[in-house]
């Protein structure tokens, strides 16, 4: 499953997201928004108005809710 992160530096939610996906040993394409401007649009096209704008396979979560994308990846295993 691709699991992929837009992220910025000043974004604590950011942080934990990917100390999630860490802890996890989930795979992840993380994508810097704040020095990318490819990156910074593609976000948007998404419908990411914020960072982290987080895509698990097909679903999007424009917050970071570690239940929620746990809920998700179960699905997808399941």
């Amino acid at each position: 499953m691709k699991i992929t992160i837009y992220t910025s530096d000043h974004c604590s939610a950011c942080r934990k997201a990917i100390q999630f996906f860490q802890e996890t040993g989930m795979p992840y394409h993380q994508l810097d928004v704040g020095y990318n401007k490819g990156n910074f649009d593609e976000m948007l096209r998404l419908g990411g108005i914020a960072t982290p704008l987080i895509i698990v396979g097909t679903q999007t979560f424009h917050t970071f809710d570690p239940q929620k994308i746990k809920e998700a990846l179960l699905r997808h295993d399941g």
